[in-house]
């Protein structure tokens, strides 16, 4: 490795805002002690080499050890500013278990500053070993190619994809153009499976499909107008632009643009809103007297709407060109929907793409810890008028306070996904877009909004901070005295549940509960539980395998608060495996070597939040493992419990959760009940059974197995982190 300039050493960081040195701590430049810092909030910073004569520039290792006195505060990320104005890039770095980070990034031709962002709130934290070194490109490129080249040798049928893919980069941008497949991450991990490359091949429209795109929305039954609503302030006027023309641009031609001025003091708003209404009718606007803010500059804007439905639209923000068409497209499909949402992603100042949002079908679990809607989401007119418009006080989050509110009047099957990205978030200075600590009032106003939505739905139920500023929990009530359970530990002999029964007694102080034993084979696995489970005096029935261990005191309230929910089912818990990374995280459809069932997070660290923090909050599944699996008595002996005859063992979990989703209960997985194997677990794909039992599950589950809901066609069906789909699971 070249190793010239670009060392950071520990002197050469300094603090910028929302961060201080903690008091008392040793802050030794130039002698390679750690800091340590105090971080009063999310936007807290460290300017990399404020006194370097030069930055490094093209690919450059990055290299440090965080550690931090709350347990999943480290989230860094490296902002880049470049020689553009105002532009700004943002690269996330994954840590391993130790704390530590190092990851091989491509930065641009200039760099004006590099700052690190270590955490994701208030903490104290240690930042050491800091170093930044410059990599040749062909260094760069061997390091980058040989995870993939022992990929391939494993799977040698995906040769000629991988080939085609960089062969057409090659011949249609040269080597930059592979140059740039080479510097995308997927979820920390070096990939040549760009997303830039991705939306290339599956995400970009050439002339052929725009010309089918018209004919087939001039053959739709239904054509409602819908009604772009967009507020603006000051807005700048390349921005702006492009917003209004991303509508413009629209193949689905039955749109309104309705703009509400909010009392910008920037002459050329005001001017170039008189020109686009000048040049199209479709094209009106509004000038407020005075600043409102947000929300009501939005009402002003739904004052002018005309349309059957409203799609919102921020002012510096895009559209896809196919965005209108696709949601009119779902409308033919399902006439009475209420509220239909869409995949997005994020743009750089350059026109960049990156860092995508794929979405699963609507989860009120999940809509409750982010906003799932979010953009591009649209609602059918008399629903947002039902409910007031958008409300005063919840600024920076009035989308989601909005989008609860009309959830409240609607159905769940009237809320419909399009598994398409048709929405680009604009990613400058200032925007959420690049950390949500740029508007910590916008966080503040959807934990209001959040509270308030379960006042209305849930009384009792709390929203607390999740892991990050965009994320939350909701702790569910226990009803006073708390319900009688019991727990069934699993193991292959009774000798071996008992070894463990006292320890496992010491984790459920305060609770009346009945310990039980099921023992035997894995083909008995399903029998001997239902055994074990046959007239139990618990409300509540809570299957563990005997040698797990519980973190903390909270992971019984947690599973019993969740299950006692009268639409869940069956509820699971995050399983760690001895290492402590990520074995558990709820089961995806048709993942994994028998087509199954698979975890869409295993191997993550046990702090890595995932594919928009999925990997750390509570949500809808489809299914959730035996391992750790709570339900209330009465249901499990409604379905009749595991099916020993038909599964005995392998995957009697998934198709109890299966079951249980007939008679309308859903399966919940939540990351705030923690539970550690001693052993590594055998997969259920690995058992001497499993090629018998997928055999059976997929002839009883052969209309639903294909069919995931929960996670989204553009990620691959690949257990451990998640990768991009090559090609999406859908005719694009």
């Amino acid at each position: 490795m070249r190793e010239t300039l670009h060392q950071v050493h520990r002197g050469l960081t300094r603090p910028t805002v929302h961060l201080t040195p903690a008091p008392g701590a040793g802050v030794t430049a130039e002698h390679g002690g750690p800091f340590e810092w105090r971080a009063d909030g999310a936007g807290a910073h460290l300017a990399l080499l404020p006194g370097a004569a030069a930055l490094p520039t093209g690919w450059t290792e990055f290299s440090f050890r965080l550690l931090t006195g709350e347990a999943g505060a480290a989230s860094p990320v490296l902002i880049v500013d470049t020689d553009v104005a105002g532009a700004e890039q943002s690269i996330r770095l994954p840590l391993d278990a130790d704390g530590r980070a190092r990851m091989l990034v491509r930065l641009p031709e200039a760099v004006l500053a590099l700052r690190l962002g270590p955490v994701n709130g208030p903490t104290r934290f240690h930042l050491s070993d800091v170093r930044a070194v410059q990599v040749a490109p062909a260094e760069a490129a061997v390091r980058m190619t040989w995870p993939l080249a022992l990929r391939l040798a494993r799977e040698p049928e995906r040769i000629p994809r991988v080939a085609r893919r960089y062969l057409d980069a090659l011949r249609t941008g040269g080597l930059r153009a592979v140059d740039g497949v080479l510097g995308q991450k997927s979820n920390g991990h070096l990939s040549l499976e760009s997303y830039e490359a991705w939306v290339r091949q599956y995400d970009t429209l050439g002339d052929a499909d725009r010309e089918a795109l018209r004919h087939a929305a001039e053959a739709f039954a239904w054509k409602p107008l819908v009604s772009v609503v967009m507020p603006t302030y000051n807005t700048p006027e390349v921005w702006l632009r492009r917003a209004i023309d991303s509508v413009r641009a629209q193949l689905y031609p039955h749109w309104e643009l309705c703009i509400a001025d909010d009392a910008s003091r920037q002459p050329h708003v005001r001017a170039v809103l008189e020109e686009y209404a000048r040049r199209d009718a479709r094209i009106r606007y509004v000038v407020r007297p005075a600043n409102g803010h947000i929300s009501a500059a939005s009402n002003s804007a739904l004052e002018l709407v005309q349309g059957q439905f409203i799609a919102l639209l921020d002012h510096d923000d895009e559209l896809t060109e196919d965005a209108l068409l696709r949601v009119v497209e779902v409308l033919n499909a399902h006439p009475d929907a209420d509220i239909v949402y869409s995949d997005e992603d994020k743009i750089d100042p350059q026109g960049r793409r990156f860092d995508p949002y794929f979405k699963p079908a609507f989860n009120l679990d999940l809509f409750r810890t982010q906003n799932l809607i979010s953009h591009l989401g649209v609602y059918r007119t008399e629903r947002v008028r039902e409910v007031g418009g958008f409300r005063v006080g919840f600024e920076g989050s009035q989308d989601h306070d909005l989008a609860l509110r009309v959830v409240e009047r609607t159905l769940a099957d009237r809320i419909q996904h399009v598994p398409r990205v048709l929405y680009l978030w604009r990613a400058i200075p200032g925007s959420t877009a690049l950390d949500a600590g740029e508007k910590s009032y916008a966080s503040i106003a959807a934990s209001r909004a959040l509270q308030e939505h379960l006042d209305r739905t849930e009384p009792g139920a709390r929203l607390e901070p999740g892991p990050n500023a965009s994320l939350h929990r909701v702790r569910h009530p226990l009803p006073t005295p708390r319900p009688h359970v019991t727990a069934i530990l699993q193991a292959r002999t009774a000798s071996e549940a008992m070894v463990r029964l006292d320890a496992w007694r010491a984790t459920a102080e305060g609770w009346d509960v009945d310990w039980r034993v099921a023992s035997g084979s894995p083909e008995q696995a399903s029998l001997s539980a239902n055994e074990a489970a046959r007239d139990a005096p618990g409300e509540v029935l809570i299957f563990l395998a005997a040698d797990l261990s519980p973190e903390g005191a909270d992971w019984l309230a947690e599973l019993v608060s969740q299950a006692l929910r009268p639409e869940v089912g069956a509820v699971g818990a995050k399983l760690l495996a001895p290492d402590g990374r990520v074995e558990h995280a709820g089961f995806v459809l048709g993942m994994g070597a028998d087509g199954v069932a698979g975890g869409p997070y295993r191997g993550l660290s046990r702090e890595s939040t995932g594919h928009i923090g999925r990997a750390a909050v509570q949500q809808r599944v489809s299914a959730v493992s035996a391992a750790c699996l709570a339900v209330r008595r009465s249901v499990f002996e409604r379905v009749g419990g595991f099916d020993a005859a038909v599964l005995p063992g392998p995957w009697r979990d998934v198709d109890l959760c299966l079951r249980l989703a007939q008679h309308g209960l859903m399966t919940v997985w939540t990351p705030h009940a923690v539970l550690i194997h001693a052993t590594a677990p055998m997969s259920p794909d690995a058992d001497p059974l499993s090629s018998s039992a997928a055999t059976a599950f997929k002839a009883r589950w052969k209309e639903t197995v294909g069919d995931e809901p929960f996670h989204s066609p553009n990620h691959a069906l690949g257990n451990g982190p998640l990768r991009f789909a090559w090609p999406p699971r859908r005719a694009r």
